[in-house]
């Protein structure tokens, strides 16, 4: 949805987007997102945009496809 297209169109896509995500555009280009919240929280909202924590999780990743990561019990044993 075109940014400029006003309160009346914005009102609609707030109310859609309780349902699906919709795409804000200004230009052409996309700019925000509204994106329904049913059954997230507000630490799961906050994590999900945080772009350390998601550093963190491609970090993560990177490291579990490379081999370099411990099973659950082996961190259990070193923690003990």
């Amino acid at each position: 949805m075109e940014v400029s297209a006003g309160p009346r169109h914005l009102r609609a896509a707030l109310r859609q987007g309780e349902e699906e995500t919709i795409l804000l555009t200004r230009r052409g280009k996309p700019v925000a997102a509204v994106v329904p919240l049913k059954g997230v929280d507000a630490e799961t909202l906050a994590l999900s945009t945080s772009r350390k924590f998601l550093a963190i999780l491609r970090r993560s990743y990177r490291e579990l496809e490379a081999g370099r990561a411990i099973s659950l019990a082996e961190m259990r044993r070193r923690v003990k």
